[in-house]
């Protein structure tokens, strides 16, 4: 029998290629294929310890043998696990924008990339399709319903879908977590950053002309403030001097942001309406670091500004 790899990203993994990796293996299982959640890169911050805790069900290197891929959670094949043969992808899920028509080339109705707050939505959408939503584990509905919460900032972010909320509400009859989790999961990452900042800031860095570091927390702007020096350090040690931190406070409703590059804090004053004391700023709502990348694509568009971001 062939095997079925379910795969991101080759550098890290959030809490969103997790569920949705652990989560659609699940769903090929229980169609009689043999699958396999297979996550090659550390998992970041968003993972928290109460989330490892949960008996996680992947590996870190494929198995032996003939196989073919699934792709979640990633749709640029720059990023992709380096171990992907492209020619074997049989179905690709993403929530990013950029190239849906590439791989509808490849293979055709098997892409389904749409902008919606959180690609374990579409997951669990697959689960309702093949008829098995009441067939999900413990495990499976924990970890989608928690990446839901995350990517689309409690609701907050404005690619929240209504689709997202309905996937979230339904998956509510088979979850197995407290009542006040959503806020737990947030501060309990809050402590992770608090206690490793150097490596939570590593393990959720997006690259390109502007690198930008994504920090998701409970509170944030204590953090931005507290930890400028190290954030400074880490992020100059990229070599890159075109860069930010987004750092989402849910409690506060806005973004802290960080940045020594004058040019980046006028982008960003510019394309999200940002105001800067010095080096740190503020959003005046929500911003997933996606978002951020679309107005600030629409923004050089706007201004035939040649810096790109990938």
């Amino acid at each position: 029998m062939v095997k079925v790899v379910v795969i991101s990203g080759q550098l890290y993994s959030d809490i969103d290629v997790l569920a949705c990796a652990i989560a659609y293996s699940e769903l090929l299982s229980k169609k009689g294929k043999e699958s396999y959640a297979v996550l090659p890169g550390p998992l970041n911050k968003s993972v928290t310890n109460s989330v490892k805790s949960w008996g996680l069900n992947f590996q870190k290197v494929p198995p032996d043998g003939e196989k073919k891929f699934v792709i979640v959670d990633m749709s640029n094949p720059e990023y992709i696990a380096e171990f992907v043969d492209e020619n074997k992808v049989i179905e690709v899920f993403d929530h990013h924008e950029g190239f849906a028509d590439y791989w509808r080339g490849k293979i055709g109705k098997k892409s389904r990339i749409e902008m919606i707050g959180a690609c374990a939505t579409l997951i669990w959408e697959e689960y309702k399709k093949a008829g098995l939503d009441k067939d999900i584990s413990k495990v499976s509905a924990n970890l989608l319903y928690t990446a839901i919460a995350s990517n689309t900032l409690n609701f907050n972010a404005d690619i929240t879908n209504v689709r997202d909320r309905h996937a979230f509400i339904e998956l509510e009859k088979y979850i197995d977590l407290p009542d006040n989790w959503v806020e737990k999961y947030f501060k309990d990452q809050d402590k992770l950053v608090f206690n490793n900042p150097k490596e939570v800031i590593s393990n959720d860095l997006r690259r390109g002309d502007i690198y930008i570091a994504q920090v998701e927390m409970w509170e944030s702007s204590g953090f931005i403030k507290s930890h400028k020096s190290e954030i400074r350090k880490v992020m100059d040690g990229f070599g890159n001097p075109n860069w930010f931190v987004t750092a989402p406070s849910i409690s506060e409703g806005k973004n802290s942001l960080f940045t020594r590059n004058l040019n980046i804090r006028q982008i960003l004053e510019k394309a999200i309406g940002a105001k800067f004391e010095g080096d740190i700023g503020t959003t005046k709502k929500l911003w997933l670091r996606k978002e951020i990348m679309r107005e600030i694509e629409n923004f050089k568009k706007r201004n035939n500004l040649n810096l790109l971001i990938t």
